[in-house]
């Protein structure tokens, strides 16, 4: 059953998916379960599990996915003072080993946050170079172009 494209709203036109289906994406990235999905959005649960094999609607979950991610991350972020707080008044305190453990799983979350991206120039070469590495071509290829665009665009270079 192929979509008519020029009935689609601007939303479905990006995503490519009904509204009942971005529905059922933004629904299961929130953590339901793919029943009570099913049941809200008025499918069958097998619709969901044929949907979830689809591209476009994988990407769409994926990126809803991926905005919660970053919101628990910021709020991590935002919690680290209060963690240093609770290990200082823990080392302070006769014991309270529930406060620390807590404490510690949060700085430990902190932690493996990738903070590694720090040479604006170092990830724009990366950007620009390309490689090929199997039996019939080699190479590194280098995007000079591309390269001084994003300097400049970066606020980098003249």
């Amino acid at each position: 059953m192929k979509q008519n494209l020029t009935k689609l709203t601007p939303v479905e036109q990006v995503t490519g998916l009904t509204p009942q289906q971005e529905q059922a994406a933004l629904l299961l990235a929130s953590g339901e379960s793919v029943t009570d999905v099913a049941s809200k959005v008025n499918v069958n649960r097998a619709t969901i599990y044929l949907w979830l094999q689809k591209v476009g609607f994988k990407c769409f979950y994926n990126q809803q996915c991926q905005i919660i991610q970053d919101n628990i991350r910021n709020g991590l972020f935002g919690l680290y003072g209060d963690a240093l707080q609770a290990l200082k008044d823990t080392l302070n305190s006769d014991n309270e080993p529930a406060k620390l453990k807590a404490a510690m799983y949060i700085l430990g979350k902190i932690e493996l946050i990738d903070t590694s991206q720090q040479d604006p120039v170092e990830e724009i070469k990366k950007l620009c170079t390309t490689s090929a590495f199997n039996d019939i071509d080699d190479y590194i290829n280098f995007d000079n172009n591309k390269f001084d665009a994003l300097m400049l665009e970066n606020g980098l270079s003249e």
